[in-house]
């Protein structure tokens, strides 16, 4: 279940969880311009730094099909779901053909324990209202903190920050 956590994965699968959607209602952009945008390469790059943890999920082939990672931000350099700086801000993504068959489950509770065993207060992550994740993180006992755009025209673009706190 667990590998070396490579860097282009780990792109890959930031793509995969920008552009969770996988029903065909819209064209996704090219990788390259996905990561071309500096809020987005923030969670990969330089990947490996103090702090940073990664879950790989392998098939029976022992190919990569989906990854959970989190990492420290700083508050002059947040990311889309930051809470505090001894927060890590957790991302995960399957590839669509191995999405609600338990992988991200297993991803993200391995994930969730190993962080558990860090100095990390908690783990937090931003999620569309819309995605059928969001229901995985509650499960996991993450809860919503903060709104983003909860009156916008599209419900597709409403969002929030949810928070997985370890207590003390």
């Amino acid at each position: 279940m667990v590998a070396r956590a490579d860097p282009q994965f780990l792109v890959e699968m930031l793509y995969e969880a920008v552009y969770w959607y996988d029903d065909g209602s819209e064209e996704r952009p090219p990788l390259d311009a996905m990561i071309a945008e500096p809020h987005n390469a923030r969670y990969v790059e330089a990947w490996g730094r103090p702090g940073d943890l990664a879950i790989v999920a392998l098939d029976r082939q022992e190919e990569a099909v989906g990854a959970a990672w989190c990492r420290f931000f700083s508050a002059d350099a947040p990311g889309y779901g930051f809470v505090a700086e001894n927060v890590p801000e957790l991302s995960i993504a399957v590839y669509p053909e191995f999405r609600r068959t338990g992988v991200g489950g297993l991803l993200l509770g391995s994930l969730i324990a190993r962080s558990r065993a860090t100095e990390a207060r908690g783990m937090s992550l931003s999620v569309a209202r819309a995605n059928p994740a969001r229901s995985l993180y509650t499960r996991h006992g993450f809860v919503p903190v903060r709104e983003h755009d909860p009156e916008a025209s599209d419900p597709s673009t409403a969002s929030e920050t949810m928070l997985l706190d370890y207590g003390s």
